[in-house]
């Protein structure tokens, strides 16, 4: 019985990287597929309803939210793998070591073409989670919670507030006009040079930004999920998830409503706040927490309805996706690039934002679509592939025949 069950449990795991794809190409493409700051004009002149509503949505629910759930199953997959190399004695922690110096090789060539590129920043994080690899379950969760929080950034925060109170703000170095020309008029020579000149400044923002270590966290809390293995045994996992999904429910909710009323405050009494840095600290913590809480209500309550007999053609739609994340993720920059980049159509600012989420929900609707017709075919996405050969110096069979094997744990990533 155990065998019949198992790869409907990957199947959902795949299916909840797929989703978070979803929320990261939305959060993408709402404003141009941009990957730095921008002139605000720009945010301003779209005065359609639907672009007055979508960038609300955009800011309370997606942007901040989907890059730390893609982070939490991408790592947790990479966890699952990691245990089956360490299981077969198949040199471990070189094999791992390799396995994500070749995924910060494929992230640097992305950030060549698109400095919002996450993969160079998990490489680097992936290596820092060896010295964890024997840590006890309860430190993880400890550490996962805290940097999720982005507790370290605050920390941060405060003692460059110490050290110099009259200018503790961050400036993140990046000239919105000098990016909007990137976008807007530079060609590939042009454009790759410009990316991989800000390579600092995109690392100094996810560090000053606290990105970094919110990242880190959802990675230690794939890492300790993939210990607790609840998505290897879902009756096990289903009252936690339904604790987990109602507590953090109710404590999104308090936190919106009390940033809310933070903000509605200010202006209804002219208080000046987003002047005040001490208020700025504060509502940062408020917004670090919401965000997490957030994830992790996605996490358990996606995790929830896609166990439900109901949602199993759900299920296999976003799996396809999921189970080529990798592909797909690069296949939604080249999309970026095309429609908004001055290489391609050039229509970044032009386009309303709520049009270009429908562009976006159309496309991931025929990754869908090609995903799965490729899935028949092919045992791996031409990106898995290439990263899966590589690392194991061994070239996979790509085409399926009638004794290929169905997807299993090995093959998540």
């Amino acid at each position: 019985m155990e065998n019949l069950v198992q790869p409907n449990r990957i199947q959902t795991v795949d299916a909840l990287r797929g989703i978070a794809l979803l929320g990261i190409l939305l959060a993408h493409m709402v404003f141009w597929y941009s990957a730095g700051s921008l002139p605000q004009e720009l945010f301003t002149k779209h005065k359609d309803i639907g672009s007055q509503i979508v960038p609300y949505i955009n800011d309370i629910l997606i942007a901040g939210k989907f890059f730390a759930f893609f982070s939490f199953f991408f790592f947790l997959c990479f966890y699952l793998q990691m245990q089956s190399m360490e299981k077969r004695q198949d040199n471990f922690l070189l094999r791992y070591g390799w396995r994500i110096i070749l995924l910060g090789i494929i992230g640097l060539i992305h950030h060549a073409f698109w400095q919002g590129d996450i993969l160079s920043i998990y490489a680097p994080l992936g290596l820092l989670l060896l010295p964890l690899r024997k840590a006890s379950n309860k430190l993880i969760l400890v550490l996962g919670i805290l940097f999720a929080l982005n507790v370290p950034g605050k920390l941060v925060e405060v003692i460059k507030f110490i050290i110099n109170p009259k200018n503790a703000g961050f400036d993140y170095g990046e000239d919105p006009v000098a990016y909007y020309n990137t976008i807007s008029k530079a060609g590939w020579v042009q454009l790759l040079k410009y990316n991989w000149d800000n390579l600092y400044t995109k690392f100094r923002f996810q560090v000053l930004g606290g990105r970094i270590y919110i990242t880190y966290g959802f990675f230690l809390l794939g890492m300790y999920t993939g210990r607790m293995g609840w998505f290897r045994n879902v009756e096990t996992a289903k009252p936690i998830f339904k604790k987990l999904c109602k507590k953090t429910a109710w404590l999104g909710l308090f936190l919106l409503i009390l940033g809310f009323g933070i903000i509605g405050a200010n202006e209804l009494f002219k208080l000046k706040w987003e002047q005040n840095q001490v208020v700025g600290f504060f509502f940062g913590i408020i917004y670090d927490s919401f965000n997490a809480a957030l994830v992790v209500f996605y996490v358990t309550g996606l995790s929830l309805l896609l166990y439900k007999p109901s949602w199993q053609k759900a299920v296999q739609s976003f799996a396809t996706v999921g189970k080529l994340a990798l592909t797909c993720y690069l296949c939604q920059t080249a999309l970026g690039l095309l429609l908004f980049y001055h290489v391609g159509f050039g229509l970044v600012g032009k386009t309303p934002p709520f049009l270009n989420w429908g562009i976006a929900i159309l496309f991931f609707g025929l990754q869908v679509i090609v995903s799965s017709w490729w899935l028949k075919r092919y045992n791996y996405g031409p990106i898995e592939w290439i990263w899966r050969s590589v690392t194991f110096f061994k070239w996979y069979p790509m085409k399926k025949t009638t004794e290929s094997l169905s997807v299993t744990s090995d093959k998540t990533i």
